[in-house]
């Protein structure tokens, strides 16, 4: 029993030790067979199929890689194709085309491009490209850089951006914008949700306006795949051209109100300055007819003055007979010719005879100055230096014709 045993120990352990061998040698087959295969696909996920890791994350910088990264991919056809992107005639595209892939196609990244549509109020062209897809090339080649595309794509109000969706940017594209085959084509249409006085936005987001994706569009040539992507870019121009008539509408209303604004504001200004000139006008006036009635009270003032010291000064008459002293008398010939005749006594002086015409003149309301000048004909002589003569020391005792006149006439 225990002979049995150990025989079948000893073939079990012959067994395990072939399965032991034949499992190391699938091994080495396996390696053998795989290595190739791994360095292929190695191979296929390096260089412009397969970015490196330069190409992960969501930065500027790096998104702005991803896009130079496809225009270096399409730059790579421009000088093996031509204008019919399929005959390698590269002198007909150089001919035929003013604008290159270069020109076309951006190379910044998508946060970058979006606020660039937005600015510029153009719709955005968005291509997401697959490395590892048959079509692909084939699509960049015929479609992509077709001369009709790129001029298209050189539009007014028109942006575009392609990305591999090998890159985090093409990934994050390609998840925004559910895309489920490819190759993909998307227009965008920038939508502000706030906007600013001086016309630029901020917040924006983008609307899906037309998408292309798959069989759909590779089975299509440029010129079936043009009018689709023509007929939204005239809608786009046409709502930006509304737009831009409103935005001038409102700026010619508002310029209007603010030459409106500023007329008032003149014509406030005129009528206040109007007042202003009134007003002063107005005190001046005030204080000329006060200034001209206090002047006049000040005269009236000073003549009365005049007049009480004019009385205080008139010698009284001396009677015809009887008289204490020896008596003077006076005839006065006035200007208007008026002969007036008055006894004063001879001691009186000249400044007391001028008084008493004062009086006279005012209490029979002659208009006369102040200034009065007495003179004789014969002898031609006039009295008005010396007011304190007596009327004998003038000679014009016992009787005399005095001329009066005003010497301010």
């Amino acid at each position: 029993m225990s002979s049995s045993t150990a025989n079948r120990n000893r073939n079990g352990s012959q067994q395990q030790g072939a399965m032991t061998r034949l499992a190391s040698s699938l091994k080495s087959v396996l390696a053998t067979l795989l290595t190739p295969l791994l360095s292929l696909f190695r191979l296929l996920l390096s260089g412009r199929l397969s970015p490196g890791d330069e190409y992960d994350g969501l930065s500027a910088a790096v998104t702005a890689k991803a896009s130079q990264q496809f225009v270096s991919y399409l730059r790579s056809f421009q000088n093996t194709i031509g204008s019919s992107g399929n005959n390698g005639n590269s002198s007909s595209s150089s001919n035929n085309n003013n604008h290159t892939v270069d020109q076309a196609w951006l190379t910044t990244g998508f946060a970058a491009a979006q606020e660039q549509a937005t600015q510029q109020q153009s719709l955005l062209l968005v291509y997401l490209h697959s490395p590892l897809h048959r079509s692909s090339e084939t699509f960049c080649k015929q479609i992509l850089c077709h001369d009709s595309m790129v001029a298209f794509i050189n539009q007014p109000h028109i942006t575009a951006l392609g990305v591999s969706v090998h890159t985090a940017q093409g990934a994050y594209l390609a998840q925004l914008l559910q895309a489920s085959c490819y190759p993909f084509l998307a227009l965008l249409q920038p939508r502000a949700s706030t906007s600013g006085n001086n016309g630029s936005s901020s917040n924006s987001s983008m609307s899906l306006v037309l998408r292309a994706e798959g069989p759909a569009l590779t089975e299509l040539s440029v010129q079936q795949v043009l009018p689709h992507f023509q007929t939204a870019l005239q809608r786009h121009q046409a709502t930006v051209a509304e737009a831009e008539a409103r935005r001038l509408q409102r700026q010619e209303e508002s310029d209007l109100r603010r030459e409106q604004d500023e007329e008032y504001q003149q014509a406030l200004l005129a009528d206040q300055e109007r007042e202003r000139q009134q007003r002063e006008e107005a005190e001046r006036e005030a204080r000329r007819f006060r200034e001209e009635k206090e002047e006049e009270e000040r005269q009236q003032k000073e003549a009365a003055s005049k007049l009480d010291n004019a009385r205080a000064q008139v010698p009284t008459e001396p009677p015809a007979t009887g008289a204490t002293g020896p008596v003077t008398t006076i005839r006065f010939v006035l200007p208007s010719g008026t002969k007036l005749n008055r006894r004063f006594y001879s001691s009186e002086n000249i400044g007391g005879i001028l008084a008493y015409l004062a009086i006279y003149f005012h209490e029979n309301e002659i208009e006369m100055s102040d200034n009065i000048g007495l003179s004789t004909n014969f002898p031609k002589k006039s009295y008005n230096e010396d007011r304190s003569l007596t009327l004998e020391e003038a000679g014009l005792a016992p009787q005399a014709v005095l001329m009066v006149q005003d010497l301010d006439v």
